[in-house]
C-alpha cells in the first residue's frame, strides 16, 4: 500500500481529532507519546489538498496546550495525594525560588523538550506557579513547538514519506529486537544477582 495514498485518504476531521488527542496527552507530560506521528499524517493531507498548514498547526497547539493545562492541574491537585515526605521534596524553597527564576523560559522550552516537559509542569502545578501565567507561557509554548515542527514536516515531510514507506519495516524490527535485547540483558542481569542468604 502506498503510505502517501493511504494517508492522503483518511477522513480530515478524524485526523485532526487524533492529533488534538495525541497532543494533549504529550502536552500533559506523559513519556513516550509518538505527537510526530500525527504531524506526519497532516502533512500527507495537506500534500493531498484536503487540510491546510494552518488547520494542523491550530489542531496541534489546542491539543498540546489542553495537555499542559491538564499536567498542571493533576501536579497542582492531583499532587496532594502523595505521602508528605515526597511533596515536601517536590515543593522546597529551592524548587520554588527555581521557578520563579527560570519558570517561564522553562515552562516554554519544555513543551518541545520532552525530558523537560513532565518534571517542569508537575512542578509547577505543584508548587502553585501562578496559573495565569503558566497558561500564557505554555501557550506560547505550544506554538512554537508544534509551529516550528510543523512547518518543517510541511516543508521537508514529503520527501521523507517514500523513506519511511521504504524503511518502516526495517525500523519496525530492529526497534524490536532492541526492545528484546533489552528485555534479554535485564532478565540475565537479575538472574546473576546473587540472593542474600537468610540469617541463621
Amino acid at each position: 500500500m502506498n503510505l502517501r495514498l493511504w494517508l492522503g485518504d483518511l477522513d480530515p476531521l478524524v485526523l485532526n481529532l487524533v492529533t488534538f488527542a495525541l497532543l494533549s496527552l504529550e502536552g500533559a507530560g506523559i513519556p513516550g507519546i509518538p505527537g510526530v506521528i500525527p504531524m506526519v499524517a497532516q502533512v500527507a493531507m495537506i500534500d493531498a489538498g484536503h487540510t491546510t498548514l494552518l488547520s494542523a498547526v491550530l489542531w496541534g497547539v489546542l491539543g498540546n496546550w489542553l495537555g499542559s493545562a491538564l499536567g498542571y492541574a493533576l501536579g497542582r491537585w492531583g499532587g496532594q495525594r502523595l505521602p508528605a515526605r515526597w511533596r515536601a521534596a517536590v515543593q522546597s524553597e529551592r524548587n520554588v525560588a527555581l521557578l520563579a527564576r527560570w519558570g517561564a523560559p522553562l515552562i516554554v522550552v519544555s513543551r518541545t523538550v520532552g525530558s523537560l516537559r513532565t518534571p517542569v509542569t508537575l512542578l509547577a502545578g505543584m508548587t502553585a506557579y501562578p496559573w495565569p501565567k503558566y497558561l500564557a507561557l505554555s501557550l506560547l509554548g505550544a506554538v512554537l513547538h508544534v509551529g516550528v515542527w510543523q512547518t518543517l514536516l510541511w516543508r521537508f515531510g514529503p520527501a521523507l514519506l517514500p523513506v519511511l514507506e521504504q524503511r518502516g519495516r526495517e525500523v519496525l524490527l530492529g526497534v524490536t529486537a532492541l526492545a528484546a535485547l533489552a528485555l534479554a540483558l535485564r532478565w540475565w542481569r537479575g538472574w546473576r544477582t546473587p540472593v542474600d542468604a537468610p540469617p541463621a
